[in-house]
């Protein structure tokens, strides 16, 4: 073999080994979509909330920073002394979640909030969860009621 035809031979190897990886590349961005996955985060909660709330709620934006703040850490099993059990996680809150942080803002911050303002607040939390799309769908026989839930 001469080596003009060496050299052609090896360089038609690369652009055949070039195009099989450029192949593998594209074909792999096909499958996994550019989208980002979602990002919770509470200043942008607080940011859904706020506008969406009862005018007669009476809660400033400090209050339902309060409320999302510690439903988060009740969500991350923290307020359960045995964190291997899994927390029931109802997007719109449920009575265990409303009772614990009634109870930890008033032992910790010294602020009263009624039941009904801390639901009002979860159920617009959920509405927010929902648009940004990490809500699934509702498990039959749940404890969530997703029917006052706020859509985007």
């Amino acid at each position: 073999m001469s080596p003009v035809s060496t050299v052609a031979l090896i360089g038609l190897l690369a652009a055949i080994l070039v195009a099989v990886a450029a192949l593998l590349v594209w074909q792999e961005a096909k499958r996994r979509p550019g989208q980002d996955a979602a990002t919770y985060v509470i200043e942008d909660a607080v940011d859904f909330i706020l506008p969406r709330l009862d005018s007669g709620a009476g809660l400033a934006r400090a209050d339902v920073k309060r409320i999302i703040e510690w439903e988060v850490y009740y969500l991350q099993g923290l307020a359960q002394p045995q964190r291997w059990r899994q927390v029931e996680t109802v997007a719109g809150g449920h009575e265990p979640a409303v009772d614990f942080i009634r109870a930890q803002i008033a032992e910790k911050h010294g602020a009263a909030y009624s039941p009904d303002q801390i639901r009002e607040v979860l159920v617009h939390e959920a509405g927010y969860l929902v648009s940004i799309g990490v809500v699934g769908e509702p498990v039959e026989g749940g404890a969530g009621d997703m029917s006052e839930v706020d859509e985007p």
